[in-house]
Parts: structure tokens; C-alpha cells; sequence
């Protein structure tokens, strides 16, 4: 309803009007008694907007229109000031009804929330405060460098002077403007002249990459950009055609480009800082400057002003000139891969310009005219200098740096686990290359074929400069920027240290990294001139079939072969067979699952088993696996029956599992992507709080749930046991076995914390591993409302054999009726196994349609006098075979290929309401009228990383759903639901979701709602409100702050071996010690530990920011607490550390002992004396660096030593003496 207003003061604005009118809106007599108390009820919402003064300026003219969500309300409202007039300013202002509101202003009104008018106003003035601009008379990119470095400790340092690498005026035939951009966090430099030029160009500085800014005075005043990454490049075409509407006239107008011209693009890749020549008008730019920066939030710190001896001066030396470049790649191609590796690093990582490279060759090249330097070790050291030189002191020129380095390097014979190889990484940004590694990284079938030819495979992805995926505002237009340059890279190849590369295939989940593998071809004595067309022929039988005319489809078949696998056993042509689906087609019962005989089980589980520390014993085997074999790909479970039939048939896969065909081959590998031995840790999330709110949980379920989670986190301080618990449940510290390490520590009857005679084994690096992990957990908690689920399990689907077996003639087989499940849960084998009965719900991620969650019935255990084909199994979910339509299906569109499930029997989550499942049937697959080709392949990539859109889709509801009223039912969210569906089908399918055009809606109000700022640096008041949903509840209601480090080496006083844990130790060690056992190279064998863990800090970090580190408790519990705006690259970071760490762990683990499994009686008093002399070593050097985790790995091999050798008893008493008469360990340092 609209309202006229009249009779305000010309002096006041929208907001001031709103305040005054929210008082009666707002007021009891306006608020209806809520219908559902576990409903939060929202103020009314409304909007006012006044009339501007015809003299201009921000004056009103005295009237304005009040616009009222409902009559009933607006009807009301004319009612109440009639009786009790309003005064605005002291001024009564009158309201006159003059017609109905536009239905969808209206409409809008009524389902979203009301935003404080404070927050609106703030923004707004801001934006008027920030409208001013600079003139910019001339652009120039560079690189900052330090002259001259000090000779001696006296002798202080000089500023660092700018090197000009490329300029160009703009104050003589055309012109700059710099502006800030406020709701977006960015300076922006735009350049070109809309009465000259045609087309122009700009430079966008996001406000996160800024670390300082100078400015001061060089004839003209100068700004300086000292940025952590390149700033974004844009086209704009000042003349193209104006329709007058302004939403479609501000539509991609702008396009990225990944240099402003030909003589730019030289040098971009390594010179991104700028400096700006600004017109000097009549008042001080630099103060003025300064003024407008802090009042965009940047803060006043970081801008500098530079004067006298503190000026920047700016020379032109030309680093980077093409002559200069081309002669230093020339002679990265006369040095082998690994060293002309590392050197293009130092390059493109922007660590060293062409001089100070040019210095470093020298020293190279001499090394490698002597003998006692191996192509690996001066690899390896180039590799380490890399690390040191981010962190090295300003006082410390490159050259002294490298001197150090190579001083103080060692190098070891180091191995890595099965199914790891050392992998070097390359990253594209629109301007530059990022070059990491080699490191750890998990193998491939197609890596294993080739293992003598490592170094000719590279994973490379493409990213924005920030390292974050690609983005594009909608006035962007980005497609065409990625068709040149990925599109460019992938069809077209590149070179680097001498090698030509080029573009070979992607796994599925690299491709949602945005990131492929290349190769450089070689000849391989037996199949000869090896290129990436001879694998991909090699990989299976496509000509003449239907696949190679859909690109998208081929491209995922080739995936298949490029999953990270772990190898396992070769099984025979007739042992196993290709058997039907159970089913019908598009929802097959059986869809992406098989079978394998107990037997055939058993030999991957011990084959799974040889590269683990532990060889299985504490797990439990799995009744299921996720594989790879040929073409086939899927789940196959273990079928107890299989056993029993005559014919030798050990394995059956389904129709649905054959994704290509893979003739000739007699003897093929099992290849496993996932063993399912526990089961997985249920959590709630943002989409799953949001669907199950609306579905009718209470919100003071999951306040109980946050609180209980919450207390928990906070109790890790509390002992050994409630810390073990945190890292069990959240699945923290297993590359170096922390919870293990914490269980066998209460078995010596050790805690934390000192207790009555229990001594206390607490020290300052325990103390930062317990507070790495809890900020872990708490951030979890905040920032994505994850919260484990008590009762429930996140578990493998696989499908009831049962239906298979009574068509082949079977009697008295027991099968799952339709909407039942069987669940069996058996954490450990000292556990006794649980079966889940009773109401449950089920679901599987991600859930974006009320109907993803489903009510069902666990059956509990099966019936004993009737076959049960998967009654033995453990650790999955068994959906039935029957019914109208598959479970899986159901949820989400789900399959059992390797989807997991969660299964929720938590009384207080289970939905009182349930809706029908979405039923969004696939598209076609995109398909083109000839045989497709690896071109076609790369065109695909470039438009999957253009519209790579599931995450924008999916945040874009769960914001919808918090704004209106009607919450995830909202016509908006259902549409989204559906637009979901289809970009997850996307990578196979080819459909891309188009979101141009207006199909993807816009939020219904400016503001976001708080929670959506949790992991956004420094959040600003005026971008969001305060949610009234559950999620905006939880949010709010958990704040902690960082706690205090304490000191690594706060014990650093203590004698070795004299700590609770080495004084409980010390007899059970002392019987089996080695006294002969030298190890003289115990101190070289820690360094080598230490400057590899040096590395993992240095390489896996989320943060742009030169030196910064991950701490070594975050590597132990095996998280990054840095914030990131994007989940996909925290978690890929993450994941990436771990594997690097744990090769690394193992690799130590190997050099104190050998596979204890199969060691003797003297192997493992050996091993066990090795460690016991690592441990105290570590002790010794407690103040180092990496001393801590260190000991952590002696430890774990002195208590699997001392567990083959008969084990610890541990009696009461026990822990209350100490070791007598102990002699230290020296003897074996």
C-alpha cells in the first residue's frame, strides 16, 4: 500500500523519516501474537522514499511516498496517525492514501527483513564522501628493490627505490581518474578518454592486497602501490549502445584483459607494483588522499608519507626487458629440469629480477662443474633458498642469503608412501605463472604407468590473481579474457626450464579446482615417442562410439584414469563379470554399485594395509570400497556369497558402473580412491540448518547442539582424554597420530595435567596443539555452523543384494522393504558392534530442495532365520532394491557410485514436516555433430571455469532464504533448487547453468545477512543485518578471542629425559636397548625433518603476504586457521598439507625403523633404540623449530616398537615409581 506523505521539513532525509515512522510500526500494537513460538517474529518492513527539492542539492521537497507491505497494515497505520499525529523535527507531518503499491514492491515488503535505516544511511554516506576523484597524469609499473644492502650491523639501511619497467603519460592526448569504489573494495585507475578514445582501459586495486601505500612529492605528487598480487585489468568500450535501461546497459560493458597493451604485457607477469603520477591541484593530494583511503576503511598505517630521505625515487633499469629475459631463458634450457625448475620459480614467484638471477646462474653453474654437487642436490638446495629467501632479514642481500643456504644444507635419501610421487605445481593467474614443489602428491593410473617419467607430468590450475577461482562481476564480461588465456594455455601448451608442455586430461575433482594435468613428452624405450594423444588413446576403446561426439562426457571418462588412487591387487579376466542393474532406468536401484567376494576383499585390505603405520590392526576392514578398474568406476560391496559360488567369479560389476570399454586386457588393477573402514562424523551445516528449520526442528535444537559443541571444544584443556575426543571428532592430528599417541599415554597412566600422583605431561607445544585445534573447531563452528550430530553417521550408500539373488533362484532371502535402511556401526575392532533402529532421516550433500531430506526406518539387526545379504557389512548405509523409485535418487539425485549419506537418528533434528522429492531429470548431454577432439576438450574447461557458478548458486539461495519470510520455500530458492541440480550435472552433462539474462535472482535486499561475513576480512556494519534464522542465532551467539601462545621452549630449562613421559618410559625402554646402536646421524637426519617442515609452512598457506608461515602446531593438528573467502581453496589447501605431511612423518617413521610388521626380534630393538635417541634428541634441541612434532613421530615408533615386543603393563603402582638408576642414552647420539 502506498501512503502520500506531506508537510516535512525540507531538511531531512529518507532515513530520518523511516526512524520516526518505525517507532509506530514497530511498536507492540502493530505486532501480531506469533503463530509458531519457535518462529522469530520480524519487525514490519517498509520503505520511504522522499521527493528531491527542484532547486537541487540534498534538500526534499516536504513530500515523499510510504510504502506499506499490506493494506490490513497500511489501513492501520492511517488509522493510528489520525488519532496520534506525527511529528517529524517537530513538524506534524500528514499521510494521505492515494492507491494500491506495485505488486512486487509490495510483495518484496512483506518477506524480507527490516535493515536499521542507521546501516543504510552510514553506507550512503560513505559513498558520498568517497566521490571525489584524482587526475592521474601517468601510469607506471615496476618492481621495488634496495639498491645497496648494508656491508656491516652499524650501517643503516637505505629505503628501497622503484624501478619503472613500463609507463605511459596520460595528461597530454588523454587522461586517468583514480575513485573509490567502496561497495566493491577497490581503487580504480581508469584510463582513456571518452571523447578521443574508443575503448579504455582500468586498473582495479583490491583493498585486501594493498600492503603499504607511499605518497609524496617528485615535481608531481606520486601514490605508490606496494600490493601483494597484480591488480585486475578491464576493457571498457566508452561508445558502445545505450538502450536506457540501466540494468542492461550496465551489463558486462566491461571486459578483463591481462595487460593494458602489447608493451605492458611483457612485462606483467613480473613487475605488478604501480606508481601514479597525480595532477597537483591547489590543495595537499597526499593528505587528502590519505583522508579518503581511511575513510574507505583502509587503515592509516599502511599509507606513508615519504619525504626528504624517506622519498621513493623511481629510475628506469629495465629488469625486465625482453633481451634480458630471453637470455636467462636460454640458459634455463641448458640446465636439467629439476635445477631450471626452481630458478624459473625464483622468477615468476617475483623473489629475484634478472640481475640478482643473473649472479645466482654464476653460482649455479659453477656447482654443476663440480662433481660433488648432483643435479638433485642442487635441486633440492635452489628449492630450499626459494623458502628462506621469503623470510630472510631486509638487511640480508639476496647472494649472502644463497651463501647461507648452501652453507648449512644437507641432503638425505628420502622415500615416499606407496602411491605418492614428488609432483612440481603451476598455477595461472591472468598475468603470471606461480610455480611450488615438487612435493608430495597423490599418484594416478595413468602416473603409475610412467613412473620412471615423474618429472614430465605437472599439475597446473587456473586461478585469479589472488589465488582465489574466477569471479566476474555481472557488468563483467570474463569469457572472452579466459578463451585467451586458458583457453590459450591449454590448446597451445607453454614452455618452462627448457620443456615444452601440454595439456593432457583432469580427474573430476581437479576439475572443480579449475585444474588439469599437462606433460612433456618423451621417449620411453618400449612404446616409444610418448605424448599426451598416445595416452589418451591408450586409456580405452572410443573411436567409433557415440562418446567422442560429446566432449563433456569424454573428457569425464578419460577422468577416470587421472583419480587419485591407491594401487591394490591385479585380478584375472575370468574371475570377474559384467552383470544387469536392479531396476529401471533413470532411477536404478543399483546404479554405480557392485560386488566383491570376501576373499578378494581381504587382498586389497592387505594390500591397502602394507604403507600403513599401524598395518589395519586398528581399523576396521571395510565392507566397501570406492575403485576404479578400466572403464568401470563406482562402489563395490563386499558379498559374503560371492565366496561360495563354483565358478571362480570374485568380482561383479553393473552395467551402470561401465563407463568406456577396455578391450584386451588379461590381468587388471583394482584401483581404490576410498576404503570406507570407519565411519564418518555426521555435521550439520548452513543449507542443512536452513531446510531443517523450515521442515519444523526447533531452534533450540541446534542452540543445544552449538552450546554442547561449543563446551566441548573449550574442555580440551581439561585432560588427555577430552583432548583426544576433539581431535577424534573432528579429525584432527592423524598425519602424526596425536589421538593414538594421546590413547597410549593414558595407558602409562599419564594426563595432561598433573592429578593427585598422575604426573601431568602438558608442555607449551601439547598447549599449541590444543589451542590450533580448538580455534579450529570454534571457527568451524562460527563460520560454517558445523555441528557433529550425536546418533548419526556419514556413511556409503550401497544397495541390498537381495532382489539379485531371489531372480537367480534363491529362497528365503530377506530384502529391505521400500523406505527402510540398514546401518551398522563398528568404530573399532575392540568395539562392539551398534545397529541403528528406528525413525532416522537421511540425506546427502549438498541439500538445496526441502525434498532432499527424507523420513525413513533403520531396521535394526536383520532377521536370523533368513539369508541376508548384507548382514555381515559395516560402516555403510544398505538402501533398498525396491520400491517406486531409488532412495538415493531421491535425495538430491543421488547415486551409489560413492555418494554418502547422512544418516541422522538425533530424536530433536528429525523434521516433523517432509515434501516430496525434486524430480529435475537430466538434460541431454551437449553434444556436436562430429568426433570430438582434445580442442574441444579445452573449450569445455574454459567454459566450465566461466560458468563453474554451483557455489554462487548455492550461496545465492541460503541469502534468498534468510531474507523472505517464506524461508527455503521462497519461489526464488525452488528455483535456484533446480538451477543447482543442473551445475552439478554440468561437468558430465556439458549443460552450463546460464545465469545471464536475469535467470539468476538477485537478492531481495542490498544488506547480506550477518552470518554470510564469517569469513570475510574485516567485515564492514554497513554490509549486513542481524538475521533473525537459526543461522543468524548461532552466529551471534558464539564469540571467542586468540588466545595466547605460549612458549615452545618454556621447558627448555629441563634436563633431558627427566619430562613425566620419558620418566614412565625409561623402564620399559631400558629392557630392550641397543647400547652398540650408533647414530651419528641423528642431528642431520633433524635438520632434514626441520627444513622440510619449513617448506609445508612456507608452501601450503592461504596467504598472499610474503613470509607468511603456517605454525607447527597447525601442521601437527593438520588444519590452516587463516581466514579464506572460498571454502573449495582452504579445503584443497588443506588437504594438500596433509598429504605433504604425512609423507613426511612416514619418511621419518622409515629412517627410525623399518616395516615394523616384518621386522625381527633385532630390527625392532634397533628401531626401538633409534627412536628412543630421537626422542631425547628432541629434548635437546627443544627450543628449535620443529623439535616438538619431531618428537612427536620418535614417540609413535617407540611405542609400536615396544608393542611387538610384548607391550606395556602398566599396574597401579606403576604410577608411582619412576625409573631408578636410569642411564642416559648419550651412547647412542
Amino acid at each position: 500500500m502506498d501512503i502520500r506523505i506531506f508537510n516535512l521539513p525540507h531538511e531531512v532525509n529518507d532515513w530520518t523519516v523511516t526512524r520516526s515512522i518505525a517507532a509506530v510500526v514497530h511498536s507492540t500494537e502493530f505486532t501480531p501474537r506469533p503463530r509458531n513460538e519457535n518462529v522469530v517474529q520480524r519487525p514490519i518492513n517498509f520503505k520511504v522514499k522522499l521527493n528531491p527539492s527542484k532547486a537541487g542539492g540534498v534538500r526534499n521537497d516536504g513530500s515523499g511516498t510510504l510504502t506499506l507491505p499490506t493494506w490490513e497494515i497500511g489501513s492501520k497505520f492511517l488509522r493510528w496517525v489520525e488519532d496520534s499525529p506525527l511529528k517529524i523535527e517537530g513538524k506534524r507531518a500528514k499521510f494521505r492514501y492515494p492507491g494500491q503499491a506495485r505488486p512486487h514492491e509490495a510483495a518484496t515488503l512483506d518477506k524480507t527483513p527490516y535493515t536499521d535505516p542507521d546501516i543504510e544511511e552510514k553506507h550512503q554516506q560513505k559513498l558520498w564522501d568517497l566521490s571525489e576523484k584524482f587526475r592521474v597524469n601517468a601510469v607506471q609499473f615496476g618492481v621495488f628493490y634496495r639498491p645497496t644492502y648494508p656491508s656491516n650491523d652499524r650501517e643503516p639501511l637505505k629505503p628501497r627505490a622503484f624501478s619503472v619497467e613500463w609507463e605511459r603519460r596520460y595528461d597530454i592526448d588523454s587522461e586517468g581518474w583514480l575513485s573509490f569504489e567502496y561497495d566493491h573494495k577497490v581503487i580504480r585507475i581508469t584510463l582513456g578518454s571518452e571523447m578521443t578514445d574508443d575503448v579504455g582501459s582500468s586498473i582495479a586495486i583490491n583493498f585486501g592486497s594493498i600492503q603499504k601505500i607511499a605518497v609524496g612529492y617528485d615535481g608531481d605528487p606520486y601514490i605508490c602501490f606496494d600490493t601483494l598480487t597484480p591488480p585486475m585489468f578491464e576493457e571498457i568500450n566508452f561508445h558502445r549502445t545505450l538502450t536506457g535501461n540501466k540494468a542492461e546497459d550496465n551489463q558486462k560493458f566491461r571486459r578483463r584483459i591481462g595487460s593494458i597493451n602489447e608493451g605492458h604485457r611483457v612485462v606483467a607477469p613480473y613487475a605488478h607494483h604501480i606508481r601514479l603520477l597525480v595532477h597537483n591541484g591547489s590543495f595537499d593530494m597526499a593528505a587528502r588522499f590519505k583522508q579518503m583511503c581511511e575513510i574507505a576503511g583502509l587503515a592509516g598505517s599502511m599509507i606513508i608519507r615519504c619525504e626528504g630521505p624517506n622519498k621513493v625515487e623511481a629510475d628506469g633499469l629495465r629488469f625486465f626487458a625482453p633481451k634480458k629475459l630471453y637470455n636467462l631463458q636460454n640458459e634455463f634450457r641448458r640446465l636439467p629440469w629439476s635445477i631450471a625448475f626452481q630458478l624459473e620459480s625464483l622468477l615468476h614467484n617475483c623473489l629475484l629480477h634478472t640481475e640478482d638471477l643473473s649472479s645466482l646462474l654464476k653460482q649455479v653453474q659453477a656447482m654443476r662443474k663440480d662433481p660433488t654437487y648432483s643435479e638433485r642436490y642442487i635441486g633440492a638446495l635452489l628449492r630450499q633458498y626459494h623458502e628462506k629467501l621469503e623470510v630472510r632479514s631486509i638487511r640480508q642481500s639476496p647472494l649472502k642469503c644463497f651463501a647461507e643456504v648452501r652453507k648449512n644444507f644437507t641432503i638425505g635419501d628420502s622415500t615416499l608412501p606407496r602411491g605418492n610421487f614428488l609432483c612440481s605445481h603451476v598455477t595461472f593467474t591472468p598475468t603470471r605463472m606461480i610455480l611450488e614443489g615438487p612435493y608430495a602428491t597423490q599418484s594416478n593410473r595413468v602416473i603409475r604407468m610412467y613412473e620412471d617419467y615423474l618429472d614430465h607430468f605437472v599439475r597446473v590450475d587456473f586461478r585469479d590473481e589472488d589465488r582465489l577461482q574466477y569471479r566476474w562481476d555481472r557488468e563483467v564480461d570474463g569469457s572472452t579474457f579466459l578463451q585467451q588465456r586458458v583457453g590459450g594455455i591449454l590448446k597451445n601448451g607453454f614452455e618452462l626450464a627448457g620443456r615444452s608442455f601440454e595439456f593432457l586430461a583432469y580427474s573430476s575433482s581437479s576439475l572443480r579446482e579449475h585444474a588439469v594435468w599437462f606433460m612433456s613428452p618423451f621417449y620411453h624405450p618400449e612404446k616409444g615417442q610418448v605424448d599426451s594423444e598416445f595416452i589418451r588413446q591408450t586409456l580405452g576403446d572410443f573411436k567409433d562410439t557415440k562418446l567422442l561426439r560429446q566432449p563433456s562426457k569424454y573428457a569425464a571418462r578419460l577422468a577416470q584414469a587421472f583419480t587419485a588412487t591407491d594401487p591394490s591387487v591385479k585380478i584375472h579376466k575370468p574371475e570377474w563379470e559384467e552383470v544387469d542393474d536392479l531396476g529401471t532406468e533413470p532411477y536404478l536401484f543399483t546404479d554405480g554399485v557392485g560386488t566383491i567376494a570376501k576373499s578378494l576383499g581381504d587382498e586389497i585390505w592387505t594390500a591397502l594395509c602394507a604403507g600403513r603405520g599401524d598395518h589395519g590392526e586398528r581399523t576396521v576392514q571395510p565392507s566397501a570400497y570406492q575403485i576404479r578398474f578400466l572403464g568401470y568406476k563406482g562402489v563395490v560391496g563386499v558379498d559374503e556369497q560371492l565366496d561360495k559360488l563354483s565358478a571362480g567369479i570374485r568380482m561383479r560389476l553393473r552395467k551402470s558402473m561401465r563407463k568406456f570399454s577396455v578391450s584386451q586386457v588379461e590381468w587388471a588393477e583394482i584401483e581404490i580412491a576410498q576404503s570406507f573402514e570407519h565411519p564418518n562424523t555426521c555435521y550439520l551445516n548452513r543449507p542443512l540448518i536452513m531446510i531443517l528449520e523450515d521442515l519444523g526442528v526447533r531452534l533450540d535444537s541446534f542452540v543445544q547442539l552449538q552450546e554442547n559443541e561449543v563446551a566441548e571444544a573449550l574442555t580440551i584443556n581439561d585432560s588427555s582424554l577430552q583432548f583426544r575426543n576433539v581431535l577424534d571428532a573432528h579429525s584432527l592430528g592423524r598425519s602424526y597420530r596425536l589421538s593414538h599417541l594421546l590413547h597410549k599415554l593414558e595407558e602409562l597412566k599419564l594426563d595432561l595435567h598433573a592429578r593427585c600422583a598422575t604426573p601431568g605431561f602438558d608442555n607449551g607445544f601439547i598447549c599449541q596443539i590444543r589451542q590450533a585445534s580448538m580455534m579450529d573447531v570454534l571457527r568451524d563452528i562460527k563460520h560454517n555452523a558445523r555441528l557433529r550430530i550425536p546418533e548419526s553417521y556419514l556413511l556409503v550408500g550401497v544397495a541390498d543384494e537381495g532382489p539379485a539373488y531371489i531372480a537367480a533362484g534363491m529362497e528365503n532371502v530377506y530384502t529391505l522393504p521400500e523406505g527402510h535402511i540398514f546401518v551398522c556401526i563398528q568404530k573399532s575392532p575392540k568395539e562392539e558392534p551398534v545397529w541403528l533402529e528406528g525413525s532416522c532421516s537421511i540425506s546427502r550433500s549438498p541439500v538445496v530442495h526441502p525434498g532432499d531430506i527424507q523420513r525413513v526406518r533403520a531396521i535394526g539387526k536383520p532377521p536370523k532365520d533368513m539369508v541376508c545379504l548384507f548382514s555381515h557389512m559395516k560402516n555403510v548405509v544398505v538402501l533398498p532394491s525396491v520400491g517406486k523409485r531409488s532412495l538415493a535418487s531421491q535425495l538430491g539425485g543421488g547415486d551409489l557410485d560413492g555418494d554418502q549419506f547422512s544418516v541422522i537418528k538425533y530424536e530433536p533434528l528429525l523434521p516433523s514436516d517432509t515434501e516430496d522429492p525434486a524430480d529435475y531429470r537430466p538434460a541431454n548431454t551437449w553434444t556436436i555433430e562430429r568426433d570430438s577432439t582434445v580442442r574441444d576438450i579445452c573449450d569445455f574447461i574454459v567454459e566450465y571455469i566461466n560458468s563453474d557458478v554451483l557455489g554462487l548458486l548455492s550461496d545465492r539461495l541460503l541469502v534468498i532464504a534468510d531474507q523472505s519470510k517464506y524461508g527455503i520455500r521462497d519461489e526464488n530458492c525452488l528455483w535456484l533448487a533446480e538451477l543447482c541440480s543442473q551445475a552439478v550435472d554440468y561437468p558430465k552433462q556439458g549443460n552450463k547453468v546460464d545465469i545471464d539474462n536475469d535467470r539468476l535472482p538477485r537478492t531481495l535486499i542490498r544488506c547480506k545477512p550477518d552470518w554470510h561475513a564469517a569469513e570475510v576480512v574485516s567485515p564492514r556494519h554497513t554490509d549486513y543485518y542481524e538475521s533473525d534464522r537459526a543461522l543468524g542465532i548461532l552466529y551471534r551467539s558464539i564469540t571467542w578471542k586468540n588466545p595466547e601462545t605460549e612458549s615452545v621452549n618454556q621447558d627448555s630449562q629441563q634436563p633431558p629425559l627427566t619430562d613425566p613421559i620419558s620418566d614412565r618410559l625409561k623402564r620399559f625402554v631400558k629392557a630392550h636397548l641397543n647400547p652398540s646402536l650408533r647414530l651419528e646421524s641423528l642431528p642431520e637426519m633433524f635438520k632434514r625433518y626441520v627444513d622440510e617442515l619449513n617448506y609445508i609452512c612456507a608452501t601450503h598457506v592461504l596467504s598472499n603476504t610474503p613470509g607468511s608461515r603456517l605454525t607447527e602446531a597447525e601442521v601437527v593438528a593438520g588444519t590452516i586457521l587463516a581466514k579464506c573467502s572460498q571454502k573449495r581453496w582452504r579445503k584443497d589447501r588443506i588437504y594438500r598439507m596433509r598429504l605433504h605431511a604425512s609423507a613426511l612423518v612416514r619418511d621419518v617413521q622409515r629412517q627410525l625403523a623399518e616395516d615394523l610388521r616384518s621386522a625381527n626380534h633385532q630390527q625392532l630393538v634397533d628401531g626401538l633404540s633409534a627412536a628412543w635417541a630421537a626422542w631425547e634428541y628432541s629434548h635437546r634441541q627443544a627450543h628449535a623449530f620443529g623439535a616438538g612434532s619431531f618428537g612427536l613421530i620418535a614417540l609413535g615408533v617407540i611405542f609400536d616398537c615396544l608393542d611387538r615386543l610384548g607391550g606395556i603393563q602398566v599396574l597401579d603402582r606403576d604410577a608411582y615409581a619412576g625409573a631408578d638408576n636410569f642411564e642416559d642414552s648419550d651412547t647412542l647420539l
